[in-house]
């Protein structure tokens, strides 16, 4: 009896809750979007590792950069 009263709140949810039965064709139509947008993650993964690497080339660029001028010698006029 203690089993089941502890499972009633969950059959108790279910029960209440919404039970449409999806279409094959919405399924199909939303398995078919899915699969799209994690080949499109995938694509931006790609990209936004791409990207953090040129950030980092820049970075090290920008501080020669500012070495070099730190040491380039001032000519005042």
């Amino acid at each position: 009896m203690k089993r089941f009263v502890k499972y009633l709140p969950l059959a108790l949810l279910c029960l209440a809750c919404d039970n449409s039965v999806v279409s094959r064709a919405e399924y199909d139509a939303l398995l078919s979007e899915k699969q799209q947008l994690e080949g499109l993650n995938d694509s931006l993964q790609f990209e936004l590792s791409s990207l953090k690497i040129y950030v980092e080339r820049l970075e090290e660029e920008n501080n020669e950069l500012v070495e070099e001028l730190k040491h380039t010698p001032c000519n005042p006029r």
